[in-house]
């Protein structure tokens, strides 16, 4: 059943009790406006199932007090990051559609405010968007990791709610806690033919000359041809947003988490380590009579220098990192010098290792201003909570 005009929910409301099932993507409009349209009915007719899912969890937790859980689920390309996108939107700020909210003067005990709180928390959607969406030969826009996210809810007490004589009690957005699994970290290093890397990589190529070289100097007239972790790609638009807007939209995102400024250039010289390390090429060793022990160097001095330069490392010790191993055997050390296809995989490896150490930072780093114990003074002693609050949960996963 293709739910395409509002007529058809009014109508199935009116005259059936049952569940119904429905994509969300085919929802003619995802305004406060039709949320509120349909609030009170979601909210204030329980013998009725509710026409959203999103208001049944919202329902669930405010009304009848007990955690939700939204699993979403689907074949790539179905609008799994959408639905999750709309789900929490929705969430977010269902409370400012109810028709006392306006006049509402309970204090939720937010040091931030509600629309502080729900900005941090929508804004994480465009960060986890650059560093962990991708396009693919079946979606231009694909999440590559696995995503378990919890948002909180500061939840009236029956008691205070019939005090304001409210028969639904409130149910503010307090923060958000997130889980991240199963990042596809083999796209960092390689992409199939007519799919990319990580959005990201994109949209830092695509940032202005003056803000690259702001962040490394070499990278001022680099494009994606010039590292082979990216290289060319005629898809500059995704979801109709350039590379170039898009890297303005997620810099904006980085900023409500405190990553801007020097943070943010760290941050991007860390991404260009990734880059760089894409660009050493192992060949064998010519000090190595006729190769018959496959040992290898670092032939693309250029770009070993520029690492090093990058990093801050000597280019020896790069090199000497890259291309031997030290084994310790019965408390004697031996130094291996690698074979080039040894070496490649190591580097490619270290490539992997570090981009997902910067996801998961970003992942902390966000954690950390949307908790809800981030957003709420809470009194501590010694640094412990003085007295349990609870939260509601509505997990989506």
């Amino acid at each position: 059943m293709r739910l395409a005009d509002l007529s058809v929910i009014d109508s199935f409301c009116q005259f059936h009790t049952c569940a119904l099932f429905f994509s969300i993507n085919e929802f003619p409009s995802s305004s406060l406006q039709f949320v509120s349209r349909y609030y009170c009915l979601l909210l204030l007719l329980p013998n009725h199932f509710c026409l959203l899912v999103f208001s049944l969890a919202y329902r669930g937790l405010a009304v009848e007090g007990k955690n939700q859980t939204i699993l979403v689920s689907g074949e790539s390309g179905a609008g799994k990051t959408e639905t999750v996108k709309i789900v929490m939107s929705h969430l977010a700020t269902v409370e400012l559609t109810r028709p006392f909210a306006q006049y509402t003067d309970r204090k939720s005990g937010n040091k931030h405010g509600s629309p502080k709180t729900v900005k941090r928390v929508l804004e994480s959607n465009p960060v986890f968007e650059a560093f962990g969406n991708a396009k693919t030969i079946r979606n231009g826009n694909s999440s590559r990791f696995g995503k378990f996210t919890q948002l909180q809810f500061d939840v009236e007490d029956e008691v205070t709610a019939k005090e304001y004589g409210r028969e639904i009690p409130s149910c503010h957005l307090a923060g958000s806690l997130c889980t991240t699994y199963l990042l596809e970290k083999s796209r960092v290093v390689f992409h199939g033919e007519g799919e990319r890397t990580y959005h990201i990589f994109y949209q830092l190529l695509a940032a202005p000359p003056a803000v690259k070289a702001d962040i490394w100097e070499p990278l001022r007239d680099c494009t994606c041809e010039s590292f082979a972790y990216v290289g060319y790609t005629d898809t500059t638009t995704i979801e109709g947003r350039s590379d170039s807007e898009a890297w303005e939209h997620t810099v904006d995102a980085l900023s409500t988490f405190g990553i801007e400024g020097s943070s943010l250039n760290i941050l991007m010289r860390a991404l260009c380590v990734v880059l760089q390390l894409g660009n050493l090429t192992f060949d064998f060793d010519p000090a190595v009579p006729d190769h018959h022990e496959d040992q290898c160097v670092i032939s693309s001095t250029e770009e070993l220098e520029k690492l090093s330069d990058l990093m801050g490392i000597s280019e020896g010790d790069i090199e000497a990192a890259m291309t031997t191993r030290v084994n310790t055997i019965r408390g004697e050390t031996v130094t291996f010098t690698l074979g080039s296809s040894s070496a490649r995989d190591g580097c490619k490896a270290l490539a992997k290792e570090i981009y997902s150490c910067i996801f998961d930072v970003l992942v902390q780093k966000i954690n950390e201003f949307t908790s809800a114990e981030a957003n709420y003074d809470i009194p501590r002693i010694n640094g412990d909570l003085a007295h349990h609050h609870h939260f509601g949960i509505i997990s989506l996963l």
